[in-house]
């Protein structure tokens, strides 16, 4: 939380509704997770404030942002569908859910259709690894910077 601050407060309240969405079903477990909790509380209140949002706005961009989160851990993990069968992302910031298909022809949808442009393309560098576990974290980084680097590019059209 105090690396997310470093980039501003926008990002900062982001990181900290996320951290409460992943924690939150633990508090009463350990008294320093709920003092954690409770903090957050707090800070998003002052950076709202702050930054001058409503919480039903940081809400709503906190809801987006975990629909295109969740929309990269689908593509990049490589759990597209096949068969022209839907898979559900998230609800998006109304609180309408967001769905994927691949088409026939390889682009993909996602219904209702989020996106400004009705058609775009996004590439990401994927390191290859083979090995699924890792002992520690500098064995993952040694792992990552001697791995294959290849593209992956998606089409998404409405």
């Amino acid at each position: 939380m105090e690396e997310a601050l470093y980039r501003g407060r926008w990002v900062a309240l982001l990181v900290s509704m996320h951290m409460s969405f992943l924690l939150e079903g633990w508090r009463g477990e350990l008294s320093e997770l709920d003092e954690f909790l409770d903090k957050q509380i707090e800070l998003r209140q002052t950076w709202r404030e702050s930054l001058g949002v409503s919480e039903t706005d940081a809400e709503k961009a906190y809801a987006k942002m975990q629909c295109c989160d969740r929309l990269s851990l689908i593509l990049c993990q490589r759990q597209i569908p096949d068969g022209e069968r839907f898979l559900e992302i998230a609800k998006g910031p109304e609180g309408e859910q967001h769905d994927l298909l691949q088409r026939s022809d390889k682009t993909l949808t996602v219904k209702p259709w989020p996106f400004k442009d009705k058609k775009f393309t996004v590439r990401v560098d994927a390191s290859l690894l083979t090995q699924m576990k890792f002992e520690s974290d500098e064995e993952l980084i040694t792992s990552l910077q001697h791995a294959p680097i290849s593209s992956i590019e998606w089409t998404f059209a409405a």
